[in-house]
């Protein structure tokens, strides 16, 4: 594009308003009418400047905006974000010289880059030590990509200014003040009352909002880089940028999608039927003590008697079971660990609901409403707790509870669904409320929530009226999760293929140039 170009048309669409604005003023000044048309429009200048200085007093008008943390994010990302967040607001005591000089971005990128790697790298004596080339032009790639998509989206002409352009408009602005002094005293010469109170009125009344603006406009400005920055900067540390910008921005763009919200009216026939690209999975891990209901569990959800129901646990190993509610935007797949003990679970127990764990997108314990010894579920949590605490690069997934075999809480002979248990009238319900706050009470800090269910046979209740509803609350998290164990699946996978494909094409390209200064022989000399 031409610069003189659109100087020339923007001149040429703007020559009319500057001659009207011109003669007008000329034809005021010559009939004597400019003093008193200039008050009615300095009131409303002046209303307006007192608007915009009230709104942006009370961050109403231009604020910094309040980012929002991925949702794949761990705890460790949280609390690192939290630095980020204090360097940003640092922003808002700094002046504008200081928030307009490149300078002083260049140095804040440094040392925030410098914080975060101390973090994530506690006690190395050079944190970037652990970090790849590639990686580190990953993170510079994607925070310039941003910031280039902030200057052209909100900088009018921001795509055609150079750097000297930026320089000249600096300059023109130092040289506004004085520029403005000569007017004032110029005018002053031929009408001094006058001009002393337009002068008055313009520096103490028009002057004040104009600089807070400004002021709020370089700290929005410098909240949105280091906002932008050092998000690169957490997922540089974290490991997550090894999947490359294409693979990550891939990724990124699935997450930024709206999750589609639960549908919880009944199927009807006109509806279309779920394609395999359609909802997205979920992979759902079921826990607890023998005879604490899972199998039954997972027999209301499918309903079908897929999952063996004895006195004895019957899965040697984690089952795994395919659900596609109709009422839930997700296709559910359902793994049943093995129960353990009321003494708590054995070491291979709680290495293979660990394991399982490690893979799943949300998790659910699955409580006996009659049964008060639950030290083992608690312990079973502590122990998982400790696993997520000492592998910070995993983020623990979302919990609910379960409470099954409610159907037994006193009176037991009765059963009349629905139970209203949030606000109970009935003897059972009330029983209902006080085993939910009971449960609440020993795995409450775990727990997102607790549904009370019923999976006997000819008596499921609860399934789809709280436990599907309650799971599609957490799907957005469970997304989360999910997410950042597919970037780290990538990762694991392409470090030895990726290795293999550079070894094969430098081995390509050293065999061409080795072919290229071999000598010819007489064949090719003739030829030639």
């Amino acid at each position: 594009m031409s610069r003189w170009r659109v100087l020339v048309v923007l001149g040429l669409i703007l020559s009319p308003l500057l001659f009207f604005v011109g003669a007008g003023s000329y034809f005021l000044w010559i009939q004597g009418w400019s003093f008193l048309v200039w008050w009615p429009l300095a009131l409303c200048m002046g209303i307006g400047y007192f608007l915009g200085w009230h709104w942006q007093r009370k961050r109403l008008l231009l604020h910094p905006p309040e980012a929002t943390t991925p949702r794949h994010w761990t705890e460790q990302d949280n609390r690192a974000w939290e630095l980020v967040q204090a360097e940003a607001k640092k922003g808002a005591s700094l002046p504008q010289e200081e928030l307009s000089s490149i300078d002083h971005y260049w140095t804040t990128a440094k040392e925030l880059a410098a914080k975060l790697a101390a973090f994530y790298h506690p006690g190395s004596i050079d944190p970037a030590n652990d970090l790849t080339v590639p990686e580190i032009l990953s993170a510079i790639e994607l925070a310039t990509r941003d910031l280039n998509e902030l200057v052209d989206r909100y900088v009018p002409g921001g795509h055609l200014l150079t750097v000297g352009d930026w320089r000249r408009a600096r300059r023109a602005l130092e040289w506004y003040q004085p520029a403005s002094n000569l007017y004032w005293a110029f005018t002053a010469l031929f009408s001094p009352l006058e001009t002393g109170t337009r002068y008055a009125a313009s520096r103490f009344g028009l002057s004040q909002p104009w600089q807070m603006f400004q002021q709020n406009l370089f700290v929005w400005f410098h909240t949105v880089y280091l906002h932008r920055l050092g998000t690169y900067l957490i997922e540089l540390n974290s490991g997550r940028l090894r999947i490359g910008v294409t693979r990550y921005r891939e990724l990124m763009a699935e997450e930024s999608l709206p999750s589609p919200q639960p549908d919880l009216k009944p199927p009807v026939e006109s509806r279309a039927p779920r394609t395999e690209e359609g909802p997205r999975q979920v992979a759902i891990v079921l826990f607890g003590q023998v005879k604490a209901g899972k199998s039954s569990l997972v027999n209301a959800l499918l309903g079908e008697q897929l999952a063996r129901t004895d006195v004895l646990p019957a899965t040697a190993g984690v089952q795994g079971y395919d659900l596609r509610p109709p009422n839930i935007p997700a296709r559910l797949l359902l793994f049943d660990t093995v129960g353990y003990g009321r003494e708590g679970p054995k070491e291979d127990q709680l290495a293979a609901t660990q394991e399982a764990a490690r893979k799943a997108d949300l998790m659910v314990l699955v409580l006996h409403a009659r049964s008060a010894a639950r030290q083992a579920d608690v312990q079973m949590l502590v122990q998982l707790q400790s696993w997520f605490v000492s592998h910070p690069e995993v983020k623990r997934p979302p919990l609910l509870a379960v409470l099954t075999h409610i159907d037994l809480l006193s009176p037991a002979l009765e059963w009349s669904p629905p139970y209203d248990w949030r606000q109970p009238k009935r003897p059972k319900e009330e029983n209902i409320r006080q085993a939910v706050e009971a449960a609440w009470g020993d795995i409450g800090a775990y727990a997102a929530g607790i549904v009370p269910v019923c999976t006997s046979i000819g008596k499921v209740h609860g399934i789809e009226e709280d436990l599907l509803p309650a799971v599609a609350e957490q799907l957005d998290e469970a997304r989360g999760v999910a997410l950042l164990r597919c970037i780290r699946a990538e990762i694991d996978e392409n470090k030895v293929r990726k290795i293999f494909h550079q070894l094969l094409t430098s081995a390509k390209q050293a065999a061409r140039i080795v072919w290229t200064i071999l000598p010819r022989g007489p064949s090719s000399d003739a030829s030639s």
